[in-house]
């Protein structure tokens, strides 16, 4: 599949039903405390200098994600950053990347605003800008740790390029 340069159109509207999404998925959310998750914000990360190694923090999630989202990152990188369970996913990934970079969105639309780890996957909260929304909206994006790394989890990978698709 291609896209051409009216892919704006169809990013505008992935993006807002992402937070149509983000949205819904919020009022349905839950925080609690007693959790046995680890939770980590940029704050906390910040703060405590020195989290175990196995831990994905916010810092980590954010170079992981954004080098993942990126159209100048070269195909053969995206393996250490991307798990990838199906390779089309690999060719979707390259090809969102390659249509978002054209509708004008840059890997820095996203920031990652929390990690909840546990065990070998985590969670991360990512705010999504786009200039056709008042506000950012929250994504949930799966991390998982293979082979001692931590990578996009190939879920996530799906859940955003299938956005596109839907609406492509």
């Amino acid at each position: 599949m291609t896209f051409s340069t009216t892919f704006r159109r169809p990013l505008v509207a992935a993006v807002a039903l992402a937070a149509g999404a983000a949205i819904a998925l919020t009022g349905c959310s839950s925080d609690d405390s007693s959790d046995s998750a680890t939770s980590t914000t940029a704050a906390e990360s910040a703060a405590s200098g020195t989290q175990a190694a196995s831990e994905l923090t916010v810092e980590q999630a954010q170079t992981t994600l954004r080098k993942a989202l990126d159209s100048a990152t070269p195909e053969a990188e995206l393996d250490g950053v991307v798990q990838f369970t199906d390779p089309t996913v690999k060719t979707s990934l390259v090809e969102y990347n390659k249509a978002a970079a054209k509708g004008g969105y840059t890997p820095d639309i996203y920031t990652v605003k929390s990690v909840k780890v546990d065990g070998d996957k985590a969670a991360a909260v990512v705010a999504v800008k786009s200039p056709h929304a008042p506000a950012a909206i929250d994504m949930t994006f799966n991390f998982v740790k293979v082979d001692g790394t931590w990578k996009v989890a190939s879920d996530a990978v799906t859940q955003l390029t299938s956005m596109m698709t839907q609406h492509g």
